[in-house]
């Protein structure tokens, strides 16, 4: 999901590199035999050897906006304005064997205007500007388009999580998606066993982590018991498929798709008195007109329910609007990337145009949370190079007077 430059890295000495334990004695037609009934490819799955084709992947990807936000100064009522630094990302992926690899990756400490696990829990430090560390996988491939990763990246969960914030069709993260747990920018520390068939047309995740992080036992006012989270999603693609773990929710008319998502994360004993249970569906048709024009269209629904438990603080709440996290939400979008070329100051581009609405139905304290996105996005190079404008219009209390706030944004996005 990311775009690299490549630096191949050889070993100095390539027979110290190799694992010699059953390499002389392995029964490589017994090997073929096994990968042959899982429908795999036949390979050399006994003579093991280490680094003869290492390579390390490097790239980088940089977000930033200027936001004018109309009641961010209630003290005198005028509108506050900043520049921000969204995210600020190193990306590190590399291999010392086709089937053993890692995915190593760092952003801000704020990135996004979130510095630590949004339920509240102290990771990280407040310093503002601090790189962290976003992901840090080990990758297995076990053969049979199978694979098992550890370390810290994104569970299964919806396909918003799944993009990111890069590979979004909007320039902001939906909040009706932040009831999900995460330790910093949707990750958790874990384990997951995922897989894929017919090129990505059906893909299974499933996977343990640590979840609620207010559930500890060391945590005052939690249970006794550490339970771990389990986290599962399934995906269906009806029309182009969508190899490997990460997605897109869009692909700017490089795929037709119509991609079926369900996923569910489940904790035991989260919270002081109560389980937590976690889930959604989610769907997007992506297609390419004869006009060479594009058409998307996007929807999500969300159930969090936490029982009505609390944490040390009371009730686990979203960090936009304040209401618990406890209820449901949903999102719709529609956009449109015009076919026609055209040259902005000397960049060739593409205009898309979009529209998404999202509501939050808390079960207490805000009753209703609703935005409006309307945004204007000049597609440079994909997800790699784009500009956005944004109005967005936020609702917190369900219409009342003085409830309402406006924000406009310029973004730009630029990765490689």
């Amino acid at each position: 999901m990311m775009a690299f430059g490549t630096v191949q890295i050889l070993p100095a000495q390539t027979a110290t590199n190799r694992l010699i334990s059953q390499a002389e004695d392995c029964d490589a037609k017994a090997c073929d035999a096994v990968e042959a009934d899982c429908g795999c490819e036949k390979g050399d799955c006994c003579c093991f050897a280490w680094g003869t084709d290492w390579s390390i992947n490097v790239g980088a990807g940089i977000r930033t906006s200027y936001n004018a936000h109309d009641s961010g100064n209630p003290g005198n009522g005028a509108a506050i304005q900043d520049f921000n630094l969204n995210n600020a990302r190193i990306y590190l992926n590399g291999q010392g064997h086709d089937r053993i690899g890692f995915e190593f990756n760092t952003d801000i400490n704020n990135a996004q205007g979130f510095m630590d696990n949004h339920n509240g829990s102290p990771f990280g430090t407040t310093e503002l500007g601090e790189m962290r560390v976003l992901d840090a996988i080990l990758k297995f491939d076990l053969g049979c388009n199978a694979h098992i990763w550890f370390g810290r990246f994104l569970p299964p969960s919806d396909r918003s999580n799944l993009s990111g914030p890069f590979y979004l069709n909007a320039w902001n993260f939906p909040f009706v998606q932040l009831g999900y747990n995460n330790i910093f920018q949707g990750r958790d520390d874990g384990v997951a066993l995922w897989g894929e068939r017919g090129g990505g047309r059906f893909k299974w995740s499933v996977g343990l982590f640590d979840g609620e992080n207010l559930g500890g036992r060391d945590v005052a006012g939690q249970p006794g018991v550490d339970n771990l989270e389990v986290a599962a999603r399934v995906t269906l693609n009806l029309l182009d498929p969508e190899p490997g773990y990460y997605n897109s929710s869009t692909y700017y008319g490089e795929k037709d798709i119509l991609a079926i998502g369900l996923a569910v994360q489940h904790r035991s004993a989260a919270l002081a008195t109560s389980d937590s249970t976690n889930w959604n569906v989610d769907v997007l048709f992506e297609k390419a007109l004869g006009n060479c024009g594009v058409l998307t269209l996007e929807g999500a629904y969300y159930e969090y329910n936490d029982n009505f438990g609390s944490g040390p603080s009371g009730p686990v709440l979203n960090p936009v609007t304040g209401g618990t996290r406890q209820g449901d939400s949903h999102f719709l979008l529609a956009s449109y990337l015009l076919p026609r070329e055209v040259c902005l100051a000397g960049y060739p581009g593409k205009w898309q145009v979009m529209a998404r609405y999202q509501e939050y139905n808390h079960d207490a304290g805000v009753p209703v949370a609703e935005q409006w996105d309307l945004q204007l996005n000049y597609i440079m190079f994909g997800h790699d190079a784009r500009l956005s404008a944004v109005w967005s219009e936020l609702d917190t209390t369900s219409g009342s007077a003085g409830s309402l706030s406006n924000t406009f944004t310029l973004g730009a996005q630029v990765q490689f």
